[in-house]
């Protein structure tokens, strides 16, 4: 009976190891973008790196270093172009995207 126990708890607690895992699949890619380009800058993509499974991706956007309160979340298949997030500068200054999680959706 314990032994049943255990295993449903290892089943129903989600490992974080899990999120660990798939957070190591999603990659920023830079490319050149004229309205980019002209504030300096270069515009941010995400892709997921996976060969074969999809990812949904939740992001923390910083300007000038600061977080901003936005957050995104993405399902990215693999494979796929990459989803484009915005500029490095702004008019005011530089701005990133940060992964705060990741999970593997089947």
């Amino acid at each position: 009976m314990v032994r049943w126990i255990l295993l449903l708890c290892a089943v129903c607690v989600p490992n974080g190891s899990a999120a660990e895992d798939a957070i190591a699949f999603v990659k920023f890619v830079e490319e050149p973008s004229a309205t980019c380009v002209s504030r300096s800058g270069v515009q941010i993509l995400v892709r997921n790196t996976h060969p074969t499974r999809a990812l949904r991706v939740w992001l923390d956007r910083y300007h000038m270093g600061i977080g901003t309160g936005d957050r995104s979340r993405s399902d990215l298949k693999p494979g796929a172009e990459p989803e484009p997030l915005g500029c490095s500068r702004s008019l005011t200054g530089p701005q990133e995207w940060r992964p705060v999680r990741a999970a593997f959706v089947d």
